[in-house]
């Protein structure tokens, strides 16, 4: 048996008596800070702000005075912070329902702009996304902020649908706003707009034409060109355009980096600098000559030809002399030398930093950080209701804003060391990673579960059977499987949900479109899913034009394609797609079950089903001859197969018969997602057992061929957001299956999502695609031998367990069949199902309520004001 390692966690739940109980275990040493799930590590300088779920953008008031802040997550606020201090002064809450749209929520978004100060006045306008909605407010001396009850309505895009409000700016005199429609129209070429208001009367004046996902806006106010320059960047076509707001027409295009999101003018408005989230880069471009004239990479030297640094926000030091650059995938704050346009050194922040703000003194500051200081975050107790903060993995990540003394910080030199020393990941020193012989390697992808509610029966593990949803009465090939082969108990998603958790599965890291966006769409806030390879519904790599959403390393069928690695696609990023055809009198061509990307045509399985809750992913409910579920499709495709796993065996069987396995097959089974309770569909247990025997006949299969001693398994979820777990939200199983892992195997090393994509880049000679595969620990439990080649037989589940269906009578059945949509990952705030579950499994009973406090009942508990 090999050594257990255990973690920091694990040390400190089983105490000194215990340890004392087993003196020859061989432990880690107790980390003071754990790492990120993403495996970095953060230590934020200065004093925190909670100011709810991914703030996204900052700004200050004119007196210099105040900052606000505005949310674009799952809880969306509106806040005003002091400067002196960092306090909070005044919030707004816009978690309510939407008065704009039916059954959506209020919404807030990027925008924020500050207009006319009249009488110690201050009119404040915020983006409302996609209630397409321009909100406006008072600030008034005191930093109260006050909703007029006063909005500017975007006419719909052409195709009817209402616009997605990101940047805002006002022009010198007040007299216009700018707003940014941050979509794009299938029906107009994939085009958004800026839109021209008149503050005074509020109608709208101009609705420009712009390349896709328009998002920052920066007006220029002062010189010559005042009120003739608007700049509006594109996120998806890499450019910023210049808008001529009196002609309402966009004059020019200035190339950038990929998916610019941040722009700021110096006081003289000569400059104008971008922040290249894609790119890792800043753009200098000299606003007379609408030129690009310096471009500043913010990656580290080791780490120049990978992308991960994430430049955000900007922000500039009085004297103009310092660039603040907020980078979200590094944790940081890179200072840039102006004087010489050059990267100086790195200032720590929280985790992923979005936007920064510096007093006017210079003294301070401020930066927002999207998912805050917490490195874990336990949901290891269910709520009593689902109306105050669920223990939902997007409800609590509380997102901060960190206020920096500048003057108190250590020399710039000792900052940059640690925040490199943060972005080297947790298992900087390792021995050289030794593939004994694996040429094939086998990556299959489920959905949605934590390690406790699978796997926390297992005594040998660090689990708790308290939260066991499925254990091994349900999954008995998870169960065998992780016992025979090799536990893994620290593995942790580096994802929230799917849709950025498909990207981290695949790409080693999500955009930063994908990054804010997740959060908006799954909070029900009018976003579309447009992660998997469509944006607003077009496959548009499809039709050669950027994806917005596409991870800045691109994908491992791309890495796969790059170094001629041979590969089979099973299930990934395949859609119904309407692909538009050369002209509008054309129409589109109708495509089933078909890749979203190129890359993947030609090297997908046609026969092998998309994703659907309705379709088994085993061929359990016939060996177990049970009839299926009413709501259950009995096959699919040309070979009638009953499930995803018979196309899969048949391709396969052709592949030993002919000798040519591909060196890369990427599997999805996904029914463990399950349908909640929705009557008629086979019960959640029933799913979960249909996905465990899936993995197990796929392991069976390999495990009795000419391919098992040349062959690796590995087995992720995508994200653990359906589930409870006492460790962290985002722990999750993972699998690795193979003849030269040593029998009965206990690895508790930190390890998470880009570990198993280490793991196979490095099992087929592939390098890695961004910064975080780079660092990530490679899962090396590989011996030289074959020491474990028995073959694998696959168990069965009970039979009464897969027939299991859900009636009418279940608990939330109407909801479920209301909320979840077989077709799709998600379309339903995923905390219903997690209640659904829970309670379906567990028994109705509520248990004791156990919940985070909003920033507004800590202040109230307090006594705070």
């Amino acid at each position: 048996m090999r050594m257990k390692y255990l973690p920091a966690a694990a040390l400190a739940a089983v105490g000194a008596a215990a340890m004392a109980a087993a003196p020859n275990t061989p432990v880690i040493s107790s980390e003071t800070n754990p790492p990120l799930v993403t495996g970095k590590q953060i230590t934020p300088e200065g004093k925190q702000t909670n100011v709810g779920s991914f703030p996204s953008n900052l700004a200050l008031s004119p007196d210099g005075k105040y900052i606000l802040v505005t949310n674009s997550g799952y809880r969306e606020y509106l806040s005003v912070l002091r400067v002196s201090d960092g306090a909070m002064v005044s919030q707004l809450d816009f978690n309510g329902p939407s008065t704009v749209i039916k059954k959506k929520k209020q919404a807030l978004y990027y925008g924020l702009a500050c207009g006319k100060t009249e009488n110690g006045v201050t009119t404040v306008y915020a983006s409302r996304g996609g209630e397409g909605i321009v909100g406006i407010y008072s600030l008034d001396g005191d930093g109260k902020l006050t909703d007029t009850g006063k909005t500017l309505t975007l006419a719909p895009e052409a195709n009817g649908a209402l616009a997605h409000v990101a940047g805002l700016a006002v022009s010198g005199d007040g007299a216009a706003i700018y707003a940014a429609d941050n979509s794009v129209d299938p029906k107009h070429d994939l085009r958004g707009s800026l839109r021209i208001f008149d503050t005074a009367s509020g109608a709208e004046k101009a609705n420009v034409d712009l390349p896709g996902y328009p998002y920052a806006v920066a007006a220029v106010t002062a010189g010559a060109e005042a009120g003739h320059k608007v700049y509006v960047t594109s996120e998806q076509r890499a450019n910023v355009s210049v808008v001529d707001p009196i002609a309402g027409k966009s004059v020019r295009e200035i190339a950038t980096g990929t998916q610019p999101i941040g722009l700021l003018l110096d006081k003289a408005q000569a400059r104008l600098f971008v922040a290249n989230a894609g790119g890792d880069t800043v753009s200098v471009i000299d606003t007379r000559t609408d030129k690009v004239t310096r471009t500043v990479l913010m990656r580290p030297d080791n780490m120049r030809g990978l992308p991960g640094s994430t430049p955000t926000g900007l922000a500039l030091s009085p004297d103009e002399k310092t660039l603040y650059v907020t980078l979200g995938d590094m944790n940081a704050v890179a200072v840039v030398n102006l004087p010489d346009a050059k990267l100086a050194g790195y200032l720590p922040a929280g985790w992923y930093p979005t936007g920064a703000v510096v007093s006017p003194d210079g003294q301070r500051l401020f930066i927002a950080n999207a998912k805050g200081v917490a490195a874990r975050n336990p949901n290891d107790t269910p709520s009593r209701t689902l109306t105050e903060r669920p223990q939902y993995i997007q409800n609590i990540i509380e997102g901060t804003v960190t206020t920096v003394d500048l003057s108190s910080l250590p020399p710039l030199k000792e900052t940059t060391a640690r925040v490199l020393a943060n972005n080297q990941g947790a298992m900087r020193k390792r021995a050289k990673f030794h593939n004994p012989g694996v040429k094939h390697v086998f990556y299959l992808i489920k959905e949605n579960r934590t390690y406790d509610q699978v796997l926390g029966d297992l005594p040998q593990g660090d689990g708790d059977p308290s939260i066991v949803l499925f254990g091994r009465d349900v999954t008995p090939n998870l169960h065998a499987l992780a016992e025979r082969f090799v536990l893994l108990d620290n593995f942790y998603c580096c994802a929230e949900v799917s849709g950025d958790g498909w990207n981290w599965s695949t790409g080693a890291m999500a955009s930063e479109y994908t990054a804010r966006n997740v959060p908006h769409n799954y909070s029900s806030r009018q976003r579309p899913y447009d992660f998997e390879g469509t944006n607003n519904g077009v496959a548009v790599d499809r039709i050669d034009a950027p994806d917005a959403a596409r991870p800045p390393g691109g994908y491992l069928w791309d890495l796969c394609a790059g170094h001629r690695v041979s590969f089979r696609n099973y299930g990934f990023f395949t859609d119904d797609l309407e692909i538009p055809r050369k002209t509008a009198e054309q129409g589109t061509e109708g495509l089933e079950n078909s890749p979203t990307k190129k890359t993947l045509l030609g090297k997908s399985c046609a026969e092998f089903r998309q994703f659907d809750t309705s379709y088994a992913d085993s061929e359990a409910w016939l060996n177990a001859k049970i009839d299926p579920a009413p709501k259950q499709m009995v096959s699919y495709g040309k070979y009638k197969d009953p499930s995803r796993v018979t196309a899969w065996k048949r391709e396969f069987v052709e592949y030993v018969k002919n000798g040519n396995l591909p060196s890369f097959s990427m599997i999805r089974v996904m029914r463990d997602h399950t349908a909640g309770t929705s009557a008629g569909s086979s019960s959640a247990r029933a799913m979960v057992a249909d996905n465990d025997y899936a993995v197990g006949q796929i392991v069976d299969t390999i495990s009795h061929s000419p391919y098992w001693k040349s062959s690796a398994i590995v087995i992720v979820e995508d994200d653990a957001q359906n589930g409870y777990d006492h460790v962290d939200a985002h722990r999750s199983t993972a699998y690795v299956i193979s003849p030269f892992i040593e029998k009965a195997t206990h690895d508790s090393h930190f390890y998470n999502t880009d570990s198993a994509l280490r793991t196979i880049e490095l099992l087929l000679g592939l390098p890695p695609m961004t910064q975080y595969d780079a660092i990530a620990p490679p899962i090396d439990i590989f011996q030289k031998n074959a020491v474990n080649a028995d073959p694998y037989d696959a168990l069965l589940p009970s039979k009464e367990i897969l027939a299991e269906v859900n009636t009418k009578k279940a608990y939330r059945a109407q909801d479920s069949s209301r909320l979840l949509n077989p077709r799709r990952e998600e379309s339903a705030p995923d905390e219903q199902l997690n209640d659904i579950l829970w309670r379906s499994i567990k028994g109705t009973t509520p248990p004791a309520r156990r919940y985070a406090l909003s920033v507004a009942q800590v202040k109230e508990k307090d006594g705070d004001d």
